[in-house]
């Protein structure tokens, strides 16, 4: 008689429990279709990370954190969600974020900053040679590239807009898996989860802001995107024009990516071991240190070249200089950013390409930077069928 009440007291607190999650997930499945605007599937952001029934948007505005629906859709972007993971009372925790933009975007612009240390959260990690692995891995394509790039954290999907209404060229949805920002790492599954929720949110974007589009499908694999630097001289990708140019000063580690023919951006970081940087330093003139220190951060240097509507959105900005635009069918340099930039025409699209260098390494290797960024730009023209290539003329200021 005890066991049969035994059983069903169990079986009606299993059922509670049930019960309970259905609601908690409910719930939260609501919160974050209001807070996203429909734009993604909350069954799969719940899904990310191991799973979870309770989830929150994050802001003091309240739950829906923008809306497309307005007559100006475009005028209301840009625009982001971000949810939170609740879990003990009282406590929650980073989980999932979109943001939602169109271009041209000031907000969104690509920013080339020698100020910017890629290796700057190594630092407090006291390791012995912060460069052997970077804070975030450098961008990899989509596919062919045309539908966008994904890096460890996020994937970012652009949707061209072949009717430009109100002079915007694309929208474009980027998806961030947040509980991941500390180190923790994407499976292959959320890496899939992701895309496919950007693919999404941009596709959905584009029909609530009247832009016409058709969005390339995505991959069958998407490799897992690495952030430990690799000998420069086995450099591959987006890296591959510099594995023979190593030595003396130049940098001996490379972050690359694979390359592709329709790629809206790419990358490659190069960045001085900590034994060579102490080679090097010991080499150095009194007056060639000047009031430099060798200080427990990184040398490095990165080349990255934007291509089509990513070419109108390219700034430099660093301490104590103004923010200035990169323009297409331009070139020079601003070396209070740490920043020189080429321009070209790559398959009849604009392309913007630029070399940025950390201070005070860009004071070592001023004589190599204008072979290296030529180097990098015969590169990519070779690959993309570039013409029309404008080169900056200064490298000594």
């Amino acid at each position: 008689m005890i066991t049969g009440v035994l059983g069903i007291g169990l079986g009606g607190w299993g059922l509670w429990l049930e019960t309970d999650a259905y609601l908690d997930r409910a719930d939260s499945r609501d919160k974050i279709s209001r807070a996203c605007d429909g734009l993604v599937d909350p069954d799969r952001v719940l899904g990310l990370d191991g799973g979870t029934d309770r989830a929150l948007p994050g802001s003091g505005k309240g739950d829906v954190m923008f809306d497309l629906d307005l007559p100006a859709a475009l005028a209301t972007l840009p625009a982001k969600c971000r949810i939170y993971r609740v879990g003990d009372p009282g406590t929650s925790y980073e989980h999932f974020s979109l943001s939602v933009w169109a271009t041209p975007s000031d907000e969104y612009a690509q920013v080339a900053d020698g100020w910017v240390d890629p290796f700057q959260a190594r630092i407090y990690d006291r390791v012995d040679d912060v460069t052997r692995e970077a804070d975030r891995s450098v961008s990899y394509p989509l596919g062919d590239g045309r539908l966008g790039v994904y890096t460890d954290v996020s994937v970012s999907v652009k949707a061209v807009c072949t009717n430009k209404p109100e002079s915007k060229t694309s929208v474009n949805a980027m998806t961030v898996a947040r509980y991941a920002l500390d180190d923790e790492p994407v499976t292959d599954a959320d890496r899939r989860t992701l895309a496919e929720l950007a693919r999404t949110a941009a596709e959905r974007a584009a029909a609530k802001t009247g832009c016409t589009t058709t969005l390339p499908a995505l991959p069958s694999e998407l490799p897992a995107p690495g952030r430990r630097l690799t000998d420069a001289g086995a450099a591959k990708g987006t890296c591959g024009w510099y594995a023979d140019r190593r030595g003396g000063r130049l940098p001996d580690l490379a972050l690359s990516a694979p390359t592709a023919s329709h790629a809206t951006e790419e990358r490659c970081l190069l960045a001085v071991s900590e034994d060579a940087r102490s080679r090097i330093w010991s080499g150095l003139s009194d007056k060639e240190r000047g009031q430099s220190s060798r200080r427990h951060t990184a040398w490095w240097l990165k080349t990255e070249s934007y291509f089509g509507d990513e070419a109108g959105e390219v700034v430099a900005e660093g301490i104590g200089t103004t923010q200035r635009p990169l323009d297409p069918g331009t070139a020079g340099a601003l070396p209070g950013a740490g920043v020189w930039w080429a321009s070209s025409t790559c398959d009849g699209e604009p392309a913007v390409h630029t070399l940025t260098v950390e201070y005070p390494y860009q004071k070592f290797i001023r004589p190599h930077l204008r072979e290296l960024f030529k180097a990098y730009v015969d590169d990519v023209a070779t690959r993309r069928g570039c013409t029309g290539v404008k080169f900056p003329t200064d490298f000594t200021s």
